[in-house]
């Protein structure tokens, strides 16, 4: 399935048969090679991997037993840290069911881990290109595969902190960037005459 992720690398590092309640006590070792083969194991508790993933997040996402966790803890990640969870939606191997969850997420700060992600469709684009809070739409508009269509619309994003980021662009157009140079906002203008110096 699109967007699963193998085993990490530390998973060797710890025992198959290690009980959920020595991983725990393992979770908490100084270690970050430890600490991270815990986040890799299969029988490390849903609230552990919670833990570990805001600094493991590759490890979390590659746990062979994540899916599992997931149909039997329905609101998994509601009781996890919410920088945690920020992070594994932010990690270019986020699984589909992740950037769902972040895309209808209430909490403005999910779209903007996600609006970054290399798997995302067209509609889901669309989704975070209209999104009413800036940061979002400056995160779509700093893509590296921003369609011609979408740059030519965020170019008269409302808000100038989107044109910023388009006007940081190595790729911008000669149009586009004469466009900018002309912007209204005295910070886009200073940054298009920044690049031609």
């Amino acid at each position: 399935m699109a967007g699963e992720t193998g085993p990490s690398p530390h998973a060797a590092v710890l025992a198959p048969a290690l009980t959920a309640a020595q991983l725990t006590v393992l979770s908490e070792q100084l270690s970050p090679d430890i600490r991270a083969a815990v986040a890799g194991h299969p029988n490390t508790p849903a609230a552990v991997l919670g833990r570990l993933a805001a600094d493991y997040p590759a490890e979390v996402l590659g746990n062979p037993a994540l899916s599992l966790l997931r149909l039997a803890h329905p609101g998994l990640l509601e009781g996890w840290p919410t920088d945690a969870v920020l992070n594994l939606v932010a990690q270019p191997q986020a699984p589909d069911w992740l950037r769902r969850y972040a895309l209808a997420h209430a909490d403005a700060r999910f779209q903007v881990a996600v609006a970054g992600h290399p798997d995302l469709d067209a509609a889901e684009l669309g989704q975070l290109a209209r999104h009413t809070v800036w940061k979002v739409r400056a995160r779509v508009a700093a893509r590296p595969d921003l369609s011609p269509e979408w740059l030519t619309a965020l170019l008269a994003d409302p808000d100038y902190g989107v044109r910023l980021v388009l006007a940081a662009r190595a790729d911008l157009p000669p149009d586009d960037a004469e466009r900018l140079g002309q912007d209204v906002s005295l910070l886009v203008r200073q940054a298009m005459r920044q690049r031609k110096t």
